[in-house]
């Protein structure tokens, strides 16, 4: 087949879908689909191909179905010609053998844009080039992936329920691309449970302390989930549970419109729901940074105390000494005796005091984090 054509099928009633060449494509009844895969470049070539099979088709049309959208959008043309795009999404990080509880990081979304144009008798879908997200920001732009298992998906339900009509058949086409949301919706919470995990349960002694409960973590987490969620926005249309002419495509099976919207509604309540929670580790965030900051200045606090002994107590009692006045042992030998043995014993019973207060923030600390560990234990049994 020409390069921009990735494949040609035809869709007859109680017949499964036919494979075809360029010059087998008939004239007769069925409907026509055709899946390319080109830019706005190629659109003269795309048209003298297929102008003779796609009735009404025109350049502008063509120009908006090869042209990427940066989010899914849509548009009608007369004749009841409809353009509307869709995508599917897949999210992927390395995942590693690691430790139940042990911070893995967040990964990033494939999205796969596609774009449909349906008249009267054909179809045209457009595969654009695969999209990665790291956070809110593109990172990498990739050839357009495979589309094998959609056609056979598409031809499965075919044979269990026809379509009647070329925007019946884009609906099946964008209700498999739905099928990838609740997948990809459901990483972002998987990633999240793993941040929040490694945030309650990292120690001290932890090696990937470091890693665990990483700030920079939940920026992308909520870029991911907000790009997600503004790609799934435009296809949210109202009105499609009641109104069939508000679908994207002109179709006639309102049930299939309803499903495809079904499962776009059902990402956007989860991705609200992940919204929240995301708000909530936002707040659990700040308070293991405040309390970090409290530890750390605690432990500067200690610093100066110890300074204190060793000087402030020895100034003390030196300066006592050195008075302008009468103190017992003043011009004997012994007066040093008892001045040296008050120093010794004031900085013993400051260190002491001291050690008595370090070993009691000690205790504390070892009480929380034992509370850590089994807390630790009982999250890991929970998952």
């Amino acid at each position: 087949m020409t390069g921009w054509i990735r494949r040609i099928s035809v869709w007859d009633q109680g017949k499964a879908p036919q494979t075809l060449t360029p010059s087998e494509v008939p004239a007769g009844p069925g409907i026509r689909w055709f899946e390319i895969v080109c830019g706005v470049e190629e659109a003269e070539t795309v048209l003298a191909a297929l102008g003779s099979h796609c009735p009404g088709l025109t350049m502008p049309m063509l120009d908006d179905l090869l042209t990427p959208d940066e989010e899914p959008g849509g548009r009608r043309y007369g004749d009841g010609i409809r353009l509307a795009s869709s995508f599917s999404v897949s999210a992927w990080r390395p995942e590693e053998e690691v430790e139940r509880g042990k911070p893995q990081g967040v990964g990033v979304l494939h999205f796969q844009p596609v774009e449909l144009l349906a008249g009267d008798g054909w179809l045209i879908t457009c595969w654009h080039p695969r999209r990665t997200f790291q956070g809110p920001k593109m990172i990498e732009e990739d050839p357009p992936g495979a589309a094998d298992e959609l056609f056979e998906a598409v031809a499965d339900r075919w044979r269990r329920q026809p379509a009647d009509t070329a925007g019946d058949l884009g609906v099946f086409v964008m209700h498999e691309l739905a099928y990838t949301y609740a997948p990809a919706h459901r990483a972002l919470t998987r990633w999240l449970e793993d941040w929040e995990l490694s945030l309650y349960t990292r120690t001290e002694v932890d090696g990937d302390r470091d890693k665990a409960g990483d700030p920079d973590q939940l920026p992308e987490l909520w870029g991911l989930m907000a790009v997600l969620r503004n790609w799934l926005n435009p296809l949210n249309k109202p009105g499609l549970q009641s109104d069939l002419g508000k679908a994207w495509l002109k179709a006639s099976d309102h049930a299939a419109v309803k499903a495809v919207d079904r499962r776009v509604d059902g990402a956007l309540e989860e991705l609200g729901k992940l919204s929240e929670t995301l708000r909530q580790s936002f707040g659990l965030l700040h308070l293991e940074q405040t309390e970090e900051q409290r530890q750390n200045a605690e432990a500067m606090q200690r610093r100066f105390e110890l300074i204190a002994v060793v000087f402030l107590v020895p100034t003390f009692i030196v300066g006592f000494y050195g008075a302008n006045t009468w103190v017992p042992g003043q011009g004997e030998a012994w007066g040093f005796e008892v001045m040296v043995t008050a120093l010794v014993l004031g900085i013993l019973v400051a260190g002491a005091a001291l050690l008595l207060l370090h070993k009691r923030t000690v205790a504390l600390r070892r009480r929380a984090l034992e509370e850590r560990r089994q807390m630790r234990s009982q999250l890991l049994r929970s998952r």
